[in-house]
């Protein structure tokens, strides 16, 4: 079976992926929070919680994607959790040690908050609900770099396979934009 990439999600049976498309959606999303931030300031953005819940859903579908379903392993069928998954990347793609201890620490508080918002029904100490209530704009910004340094290295990986069709770019954010943070107006947050 071979892998492919490719930078479309029409919808075509030739041209599906569905981890592109949620993280585009996370960054539709992203960026018209980060318009509002910047309009109205923190404290008058409406639904904000919800927002920051509903980016990081996107941005999780989509690194579990990129990491499962699509991970270019020749183990694809014994797919393990994200967090094994994503250190089998990063060795994978010789990622040096700091780079690579950044990455999994950050990704292990992020499977934290994304953990909490997938099983947010009935828990017994309300740890899911206390984990939701301390997610912030910072630290979303943080998963969100996160998440295309991760989408760059699974890219680099596709290259090295002839089977995938990839264009010619550097980063997903040459494919996907993201708006920065303006840090001006995060007064108040973590």
């Amino acid at each position: 079976m071979s892998y492919y990439c490719h930078l479309d999600s029409t919808g075509s049976p030739e041209y599906t992926n569905l981890q592109l498309y949620s993280l585009q959606k996370a960054a539709n999303d992203w960026n018209k929070l980060v318009d509002l931030i910047a309009d109205h300031g923190i404290d008058h953005v409406d639904c904000l919680r919800e927002k920051l819940v509903f980016i990081l859903s996107c941005l999780g579908l989509s690194l579990s994607q990129l990491l499962g379903q699509n991970c270019p392993s020749p183990e694809k069928d014994k797919m393990g959790q994200p967090g094994n998954l994503l250190s089998t990347l990063l060795i994978r793609a010789r990622v040096d040690r700091t780079k690579r201890r950044r990455l999994n620490s950050t990704f292990q508080d992020f499977l934290l908050y994304y953990g909490a918002v997938r099983h947010f029904g009935e828990n017994k100490n309300e740890q899911n609900y206390r984990t939701v209530d301390q997610l912030t704009p910072r630290g979303l910004d943080r998963f969100r770099r996160m998440t295309i340094e991760i989408w760059d290295i699974a890219i680099a990986i596709y290259r090295e396979d002839q089977e995938n069709d990839i264009d010619d770019f550097r980063s997903i954010s040459d494919v996907v934009d993201f708006k920065d943070l303006a840090e001006v107006n995060l007064s108040g947050c973590k």
